[in-house]
């Protein structure tokens, strides 16, 4: 009997087709959790970026927090730019979030996915745009909110290091480009009065709303941390910027 070499066209193309089947499985889930770990990634880079900016505007000014700053004391936005430009390169700005975005940015449905709710105009569309270099978009509104000798207190007997409210800000790491979706790209942050961001979700952030009488319903009190798991996914995502960081920016939901 002759002894079979090679494999025929047809064992081949079932092969080929096997491996189509499982190339078409799989392809989609592996592009979506490496774009998820590259977002991840940026953010952790902006966090950095940002905190490095606003604790230099204190050292070199010799000042004790943000609310002392040029940027801080500056009279408009583009003023508070201009100082900021100081400390980092800032490659555009302006009022013009609605135009800067072809279609609203969405929340994160209950099991991790795209949900049908826009993301509320105060997280964006009322705030001042800053884009970075990177190519990532930050919308910050500015307060100043100091706290009492009482509340700074109060706050520390709850475990909260935050020694002052600066501002609201919410980072898209990739600026107008895709997913434009809460907790994928979109991550929301207090700015302390010390320079440094505290995520939505975080502790600090929960006490600080605890404290001052703001809704709280969300807060996890088991986890220390909104509901960032999927299938359970509260809040619309906003929560998950806190996990990510937690867990060393990996993005385990």
């Amino acid at each position: 009997m002759m002894k079979k070499n090679g494999f025929t066209l047809a064992e081949v193309l079932i092969t080929l087709g096997i491996i189509g089947v499982v190339a078409a499985l799989t392809a989609p889930a592996l592009v979506l959790s490496s774009r998820n770990e590259a977002n991840a990634s940026k953010l952790s880079v902006v966090v950095s970026t940002l905190e490095n900016a606003f604790n230099n505007a204190i050292l070199q000014e010799g000042v004790d927090s943000l609310f002392r700053t040029k940027m801080w004391q500056a009279d408009t936005m583009e003023g508070f730019v201009g100082q900021l430009g100081e400390y980092l390169v800032v490659s555009s700005h302006g009022d013009d979030a609605r135009d800067f975005y072809s279609s609203a940015p969405m929340e994160m449905d209950r099991d991790g996915g795209v949900s049908n709710i826009a993301v509320p105009d105060s997280e964006i569309y009322s705030r001042y745009r800053i884009s970075l270099k990177n190519g990532a978009s930050i919308f910050i509104d500015r307060t100043f909110q100091e706290f009492s000798k009482q509340d700074r207190e109060r706050l520390r007997n709850l475990g909260a290091s935050i020694p002052g409210h600066a501002g609201w800000l919410t980072i898209d790491v990739n600026g107008n480009a895709s997913p434009n979706v809460v907790g994928r790209d979109l991550f929301m942050f207090i700015v302390g009065s010390n320079g440094m961001l505290y995520p939505r979700g975080g502790s600090d952030y929960a006490i600080r709303e605890r404290v001052f009488g703001y809704d709280t319903s969300t807060w996890d009190e088991v986890n220390g941390r909104e509901s960032c798991i999927v299938g359970s996914i509260s809040n619309g995502g906003w929560g998950c910027t806190a996990r990510l960081i937690a867990e060393g920016y990996k993005m385990n939901y």
